[in-house]
């Protein structure tokens, strides 16, 4: 396995953790094994993980596995949970079902198992622990398709996809947990690049690329896709536990203003394809998208192009990140696209995805 480096985080985010123990959960995922490394170069940081596999754990961490307290068990399963939110000073929450997790469709009602049903039943456990904070990777995912120009912390969110309604079901479950005593942090971030995701939208992106038949519907290259490097999100979850409102959410992304046409400029550099990209006028593209819809209803699996998606297509919002940087003094470090791509399309082809 081609192991990422350790993110490269301000050590004033992870010095006041110095002397507590942190859960995480989801650890062998992708933001999970980032924020572990960050951890483990910290001092004095006890560092626990829930995972569901060994191998998988020792696959990720190699021998670095033996200066953590390794927990298994699994979100669906009470039981395989036993005591591992005692003793825990804070908790970030990084296990998640995802739908690039899957190679088909996801089993019926996993989301909500997992998501939902899982996170609600891990925190009941922390709140009993008497942990003081926990720490929610949660995703814009949950927003679905805000209607508004700019979007920040207030836009109601819209949920739509399984996915999305279990995201914003999980932020909805520990809000009502935190009127209870949890002491909550929510963290959306936005698409996170870099190395270490198996799968995901930005491989579907190199590799739609690299044929010269990416989407760009009506022309909309100036629509803004903002991307966020995953060091930065770690940064955030590790400011967020020591930092910020109880039952505070914050959006967060590299702030670098990037357009789909940056991005597919850049991909198409890094695939070697001069136009990486196929236009497609928007009526034609409606009308394959309520076709899709009607598709993904009768096959119980989302098609590549819905109204949904296609709503993510033409989607063109200013999302703010002022209130992340206030209270959390978040500080995005990475802004570069071509940074970005470049060390997430490295890694695709490092792992042999690519």
């Amino acid at each position: 396995m081609t192991v990422p480096p350790a993110p490269r985080v301000p050590q004033s985010c992870i010095a006041p953790l110095a002397g507590r123990r942190v859960l995480v959960t989801g650890a062998t995922g992708f933001v999970g094994q980032h924020v572990v490394r960050a951890l483990l170069a910290g001092d004095g940081i006890a560092v626990r993980i829930l995972a569901r596999s060994p191998s998988r754990v020792r696959e990720v961490f190699g021998p670095a596995a033996e200066a953590m307290d390794v927990r298994l068990g699994d979100l669906t399963d009470a039981a395989s949970l036993g005591t591992v939110c005692q003793g825990v000073d804070c908790v970030i929450h990084s296990g998640s079902a995802v739908p690039y997790a899957f190679a088909g469709a996801a089993p019926p009602g996993e989301f909500t198992r997992v998501n939902i049903q899982g996170t609600e039943r891990l925190a009941q456990d922390a709140l009993r622990a008497g942990v003081r904070r926990w720490v929610q990777v949660s995703s814009t995912a949950a927003m679905g398709t805000p209607h508004e120009a700019t979007v920040d912390e207030t836009t109601p969110c819209r949920p739509v996809s399984p996915y999305q309604v279990s995201k914003h079901g999980s932020e909805q479950a520990l809000l009502r947990l935190q009127h209870e005593g949890l002491d909550v942090a929510i963290v959306r971030p936005c698409l996170v690049a870099g190395e270490g995701k198996r799968g995901g939208e930005l491989l579907k992106l190199f590799r739609l690329c690299a044929r010269g038949v990416f989407p760009v519907i009506g022309g909309r290259l100036k629509v803004e896709k903002p991307l966020v490097a995953v060091d930065d999100v770690v940064q955030a979850l590790l400011l967020a536990t020591t930092r910020g409102a109880s039952g505070g959410v914050y959006l967060v992304h590299s702030d670098g203003g990037h357009t789909l046409g940056a991005i597919l400029q850049e991909a198409g550099r890094l695939v070697g394809k001069r136009r990486p990209y196929v236009s497609i006028p928007l009526p034609v593209a409606k009308a394959v998208a309520q076709v899709g819809s009607w598709g993904s209803r009768l096959l119980g699996r989302e098609l590549p192009l819905t109204k949904e998606r296609l709503n993510l297509f033409l989607m063109n919002r200013r999302i703010e990140i002022g209130k992340a940087r206030e209270e959390l003094g978040y500080q995005p470090q990475h802004q570069e696209v071509g940074e970005m791509l470049g060390r997430t399309h490295a890694y695709y082809v490092a792992s042999k995805q690519l």
